[in-house]
């Protein structure tokens, strides 16, 4: 269909049923006919309805990317938007039959390499067929959220030993897990948009409706945000081969680290389990946090310890990747008092 929004004239239907027309040309591409049954999905605020069949077509979503047009690296970005867009096949042509520039064919292997459940199918010399063979039955968002949130511990964690501790190799670690952060993120992003587009899918996937996915797409995205935190600091790690930190600063940093992981533990928490009291704990751990940082600040601007940018830069980092985390916290919140007993709305 051309127009993606359309009015429609209610219409009386007996003495107590009001009804509204389909588009005709929507229910000829999701093949419906008279007697076929609707899914109508409210969102939590009562303001939105949500129509889809209750058996979507069941057909292979498929798109044709023309390499011709675009560079190697919009090449690789088409194939990763096709990915997150839910197709099961992607297939990149030259129109025009002429041999890909093997710039194109590196581009595709590393997309294919950085996304789940992606293979090459077919390949010649002016095509290449890649298959997505991801199942949204076979995972739970929820599940795949406690995947990003562990990974990108884990990569602070190994991040603030190469601060603290010297360890280099440690940083080296959490530089190369960034990938793994990326693969599970784009996977969540694919079985979101999957998922919004049918709702029969949201208790397969974990959720109730599917409503509360834009949240919680928002939640994985601070998450991702946090990893590249972390592996900026890894970085200038390696970069500097070791802070070598004199006491009184690495008691800083350490007191800093401390205070983000109580922030990152509250924020998730606060998403699992939306509560009022989460929330206002996350907040409590943002706010000591801030301090930290702030104390932090002081000494770096007063000792002007070395290495001094790095260290800065460093700080920097790690409040970035707090404020992320009070990203996520805000959209917990959301979640908190849309269903507490405590907030009462009056339409009339």
């Amino acid at each position: 269909m051309d127009d993606l929004r359309m009015k429609r004239k209610i219409q009386q239907l007996g003495s107590s049923t009001l009804a509204v027309t389909l588009p005709a040309e929507w229910t000829r591409e999701q093949g419906l006919s008279k007697g076929d049954e609707l899914v109508v999905q409210r969102d939590e605020n009562g303001g939105s309805l949500l129509v889809v069949p209750d058996r979507p077509k069941a057909t292979e979503a498929t798109t044709t990317v023309d390499a011709d047009s675009l560079t190697p690296e919009s090449v690789r970005r088409a194939v990763l938007a096709q990915y997150v867009l839910g197709r099961q096949l992607i297939e990149i042509e030259s129109e025009s039959e002429r041999p890909f520039d093997p710039a194109v064919f590196d581009a595709i292997t590393e997309t294919e390499r950085q996304l789940m459940g992606l293979g090459v199918v077919e390949e010649g010399i002016d095509t290449v067929a890649i298959r997505c063979s991801v199942d949204p039955g076979d995972f739970e968002l929820p599940t795949l959220m406690e995947r990003l949130w562990r990974t990108e511990a884990t990569m602070r964690a190994e991040t603030v030993d190469g601060l603290l501790a010297d360890d280099v190799d440690a940083a080296h670690r959490a530089v190369d897990r960034q990938r793994q952060v990326e693969k599970l993120f784009y996977l969540f992003l694919r079985l979101v948009f999957t998922t919004y587009r049918n709702p029969r899918l949201n208790r397969s996937v974990g959720l109730e409706t599917g409503f509360p996915l834009i949240g919680y797409r928002s939640v994985a995205q601070d998450v991702v945000l946090m990893a590249e935190a972390a592996r900026d600091v890894a970085e200038l790690v390696i970069e500097t081969d070791g802070f070598a930190l004199d006491d009184a600063t690495g008691c800083h940093m350490e007191a800093v680290a401390a205070a983000l992981d109580r922030v990152a533990d509250a924020t998730r928490q606060a998403v699992t389990t939306p509560t009022t009291a989460a929330t206002d704990d996350g907040h409590d751990a943002v706010d000591a946090f801030d301090g930290r940082v702030a104390e932090a600040q002081t000494h770096i601007e007063e000792a002007r310890p070395e290495p001094l940018l790095e260290l800065q830069r460093t700080l920097t980092a790690f409040h970035n990747s707090g404020d992320h985390a009070g990203d996520s916290l805000n959209v917990a919140t959301h979640f908190a008092f849309r269903s507490t007993p405590a907030v009462f709305t009056d339409d009339s």
